[in-house]
């Protein structure tokens, strides 16, 4: 039997996270309560780099382009991307044709929990380094009109979607292999889907990508967490119909 691990759940990355720091020991908050990476290995920044400035051509071209992307959108693709909105295993899956079954194979919904969080700290470390708008807050001629619902927050750059994504798909493919080019195509239309709803730019989703894959392989190179990665591989397989 697995052995539990303690598990920091998403909604602890604000407010209680803060608490925490403040009722810790000096010593323990070396670590930024990171559950197996440090953080002072990973050059956030630097794998990232910055988005363009603010009007600038690029920034202009990038907008025009979520523009006529959002603008195009049918009713069909608004909806899937409104479900993408969600950064968990089972909405990142479920754009694929795949067997696997939702709601079952605990230990690697666990697992891919613990990741995201790895990367949403990873992630909120580098927030405050830039303050880009988001397309669908732009002041233009022409507005970009977000997907109906939540509108997100904060800096357009990077995107959390992109980088969980790409987490996903990279640990997947570890385990998966045969179904890679699928967890690709999905990191695709996944991050498509935040164009289509005006949420971010191109270079948000690319930021994004590499982060999330760094993070993915850092993991995986991590000893204490490969012993857990290996631990699911049957687990994994067989949620998508796999021996």
């Amino acid at each position: 039997m697995m052995r539990a691990r303690f598990l920091v759940s998403a909604s602890a990355l604000c407010g209680p996270l803060l608490a925490l720091a403040l009722a810790t020991p000096a010593a323990a908050q070396q670590r930024a309560y990171l559950i197996w990476l440090d953080a002072a290995k990973i050059d956030v920044a630097k794998v990232m780099g910055l988005p363009p400035a603010q009007n600038s051509p690029e920034h202009r071209a990038e907008f025009e382009k979520v523009l006529a992307i959002s603008s195009a959108r049918t009713p069909e693709r608004e909806k899937q991307a409104i479900a993408d909105q969600y950064q968990t295993l089972n909405a990142f899956v479920n754009g694929i044709d795949h067997a696997y079954v939702e709601g079952t194979h605990r230990e690697t919904r666990l697992l891919m929990r613990e990741a995201q969080v790895e990367l949403a700290i990873l992630l909120k470390s580098v927030n405050r380094l830039t303050s880009r708008i988001r397309p669908f807050q732009m002041w233009n001629k022409v507005r970009v009109k977000p997907c109906p619902g939540g509108r997100p927050e904060g800096t357009s750059f990077p995107s959390a979607h992109a980088a969980t994504a790409a987490l996903y798909a990279t640990l997947l493919s570890e385990t998966v292999p045969e179904l890679a080019d699928k967890f690709e195509e999905r990191v695709k239309s996944y991050d498509e889907s935040r164009l289509v709803c005006g949420f971010h730019y191109p270079t948000d989703l690319e930021a994004g990508d590499k982060i999330g894959r760094v993070v993915a392989k850092a993991l995986l190179a991590d000893k204490t967490f490969r012993v857990r990665f290996d631990e699911t591989r049957v687990e994994t397989r067989q949620a998508f119909g796999l021996k």
